[in-house]
């Protein structure tokens, strides 16, 4: 029996501990982590570097290495009507015979070799080939990290707008357990015949609008969730209580992230044209081969040889190509050049913007602190004059409403300044 019940709290560890589902994570350091470890396309980009790396090796072994081969041949060329036979093999075929001429055929070929091949003075050549791979190497790990970006900006986003949500629902807790409070005072009041039961009517129906704001917020934090998680890739429908978030600003990088690929774009039109200017070096290759290679079966164990050579070629001239594609690469630098400055003033312009709604935001924030002191002070006398029932409850709760006005807008201000920075860090990339 101990046994039985040790294996069942054992399995239902294991369960535990597996099943995603039910498993919310709460801070923003975890969807981040999920949402760059799980996604497809980053996968994706680290793969395709890996092909590139292995297309250098065999770009290497292509230029660098001998090509070894192995050949068989066999040809049949038959005579027909030769020396009274419907059909012969012969290399002396009579003058009246039907078929190919002998010389060209010789009546047959018989061959089984082995072939090397190994090209030399092939640096010029092979260089801007690993070098194109290079570069593709480096346009995908510039395509990574600004996806890499791009998620950590979504999902951050994401988070700030959950949990604004979260906190909004906190502080409407707040106020309806104030209200609460609130309602057992003036309904002692209301039985001395201190207040009006109007007074306590009114509160009632206050505390069902609070009520009503608490089932609509909540319908929006789950969607907030599902959407934060969707994102990150999350399989998840536990409900979670967020964590508050610290976000600083960081430096802006020193050559921007998002310059890079028309940097990468004005290298690839200058190996593009070490590439194709490679076509007028001389190409040399070195080759020899050993085995059987005969026209006739007779005596064919003793047509066993070898040979070797140098075959050269050189292209001097294909009706100006050169300068054509030289015309194209520079106009594809020039094209570089023109994305980067207007992608550099674009990028200025976004830091530039993003500085000064932050700077408005703290403002903002400072003025709505200095307010509700004065509102907080203002309801510490309204709530003495409460109590002794010098105050209708209808001018309490116009008070009380502006506070609870501005506390959402201090709210709002700050998960604001939170994405402000968000927005900043990641055009600082």
């Amino acid at each position: 029996m101990k046994r039985w019940i040790h294996f069942t709290l054992f399995t239902l560890v294991v369960v535990l501990s597996n099943g995603r589902t039910g498993y919310a994570q709460t801070s923003l350091d975890a969807y981040l982590e999920q949402a760059l470890a799980g996604n497809a396309d980053l996968q994706n980009f680290k793969l395709q570097r890996e092909v590139s790396t292995l297309e250098i090796q065999k770009i290497k072994a292509q230029y660098e290495s001998p090509q070894w081969s192995l050949t068989g041949d066999y040809l049949l060329a038959p005579f027909f009507f030769n020396n009274g036979q419907v059909a012969a093999i012969t290399a002396n075929p009579d003058a009246r015979a039907i078929g190919y001429d002998a010389g060209v055929t010789n009546g047959g070929w018989y061959s089984g070799q082995v072939n090397v091949n190994y090209p030399i003075f092939t640096r010029g050549i092979s260089q801007p080939l690993a070098q194109q791979q290079d570069l593709e190497r480096m346009s995908l790990n510039v395509q990574s990290r600004q996806l890499e970006a791009a998620l950590k900006r979504q999902i951050t986003a994401d988070y700030l707008n959950a949990y604004l949500i979260q906190q909004q629902k906190d502080f409407t807790g707040q106020v309806k357990t104030g209200l609460l409070e609130q309602r057992e005072f003036v309904r002692k009041l209301a039985g001395r015949g201190i207040m009006r039961v109007t007074g306590l009517e009114l509160l009632n129906l206050e505390i069902q609008n609070q009520d009503f704001q608490l089932e609509n917020l909540s319908a929006q934090f789950r969607q907030a969730l599902i959407t934060l998680r969707n994102d990150a890739g999350i399989a998840d429908t536990a409900s979670a209580r967020l964590e508050a978030v610290e976000l600083s600003l960081t430096d802006a990088a020193e050559r921007s992230l998002f310059l890079e690929p028309y940097r990468l774009d004005s290298l690839n039109a200058l190996n593009g044209q070490a590439a194709f200017e490679a076509r007028y070096f001389p190409q040399v290759n070195l080759f020899a081969n050993a085995g059987v290679n005969a026209v006739e079966l007779n005596n064919i164990y003793r047509k066993v040889g070898f040979s070797a050579g140098l075959h050269v070629s050189w292209l001097f001239q294909d009706g100006g190509q050169r300068d054509i594609n030289a015309q194209q690469n520079e106009l594809r630098q020039l094209n570089a050049r023109n994305q980067t400055e207007f992608s550099s003033r674009q990028i200025q312009n976004n830091r530039l913007n993003n500085r000064l709604l932050l700077q408005q935001n703290r403002q903002n924030i400072g003025l709505l602190d200095t307010q509700l002191a004065g509102y907080r002070q203002l309801l510490a006398t309204y709530k003495q004059e409460f109590a002794l029932g010098q105050l209708s409850v209808i001018d309490y709760l116009n008070v009380w409403r502006d506070y609870v006005g501005l506390q959402h807008q201090k709210i709002l201000q700050e998960i604001q300044l939170l994405l402000i920075i968000n927005e900043i860090n990641y055009w600082n990339n």
